[in-house]
C-alpha cells in the first residue's frame, strides 16, 4: 500500500500517550489504563514488547504490539501478537492485514517459529492463514478463541 510506513513506538515519543489511548480504548477496561501508557512506554527497539504505529500519508492510523505474555492462562505459549488496531476511518484499507504481516516478520526476524493471538473473532484472522486452536477463557471470564501461526 502506498503512503503506509511502520514505526517503532520508540521512534514516536510525541504519541506515545495516543496510542495508549487507542489501545485502551479499543482494548482495555476502566481500571487498566495505566497498564496500556506502561506497555507503550516500555517498547523496545530489536527485542519483546515490540509495539509499532501504522502511518498513512504520515498520519497515525494503527498500532500492533508483539508480546511475551497475552493470554495468562497460556504461558506456555509466545510470543503473541497482541493489540492490533486500527483506527475507524482507517479500516478496510489493507492497513490491519499490513501490520500482521509487519509484526510476523519482526516475530521471525527475532528468531521465533510461531506466533500465537487470541481474539472473540471469527472469520477475520482465518483470512491470513491463522490456525485455530481452541477455545479459553480470558482473565475477565470471556471465552476467546486461540489461534496460532507458523512463522518459519
Amino acid at each position: 500500500m502506498n503512503g503506509l510506513i511502520f514505526r517503532n513506538i520508540t521512534e514516536c515519543p510525541g504519541i506515545q500517550e495516543t496510542v495508549a489511548g487507542w489501545l485502551w480504548g479499543f482494548w482495555g477496561n476502566p481500571r487498566n489504563f495505566e497498564f496500556y501508557r506502561s506497555l507503550v512506554a516500555h517498547g523496545k527497539d530489536n527485542d519483546i514488547p515490540l509495539v509499532y504505529v501504522a502511518f498513512l500519508d504520515g498520519a497515525p492510523a494503527g498500532a500492533v504490539a508483539l508480546l511475551r505474555a497475552d493470554l495468562f492462562s497460556r504461558q506456555d505459549l509466545f510470543p503473541w501478537m497482541a493489540d492490533l488496531f486500527v483506527l475507524p476511518e482507517y479500516r478496510s484499507r489493507g492497513i490491519g492485514s499490513s501490520l500482521q504481516d509487519f509484526i510476523i516478520e519482526k516475530a521471525k526476524a527475532l528468531g521465533y517459529r510461531e506466533i500465537y493471538l487470541y481474539t472473540p473473532l471469527k472469520g477475520y484472522y482465518e483470512k491470513k492463514g491463522w490456525k485455530y486452536m481452541g477455545d479459553e477463557m480470558d482473565r475477565d471470564g470471556e471465552m476467546v478463541r486461540i489461534y496460532r501461526k507458523d512463522i518459519i
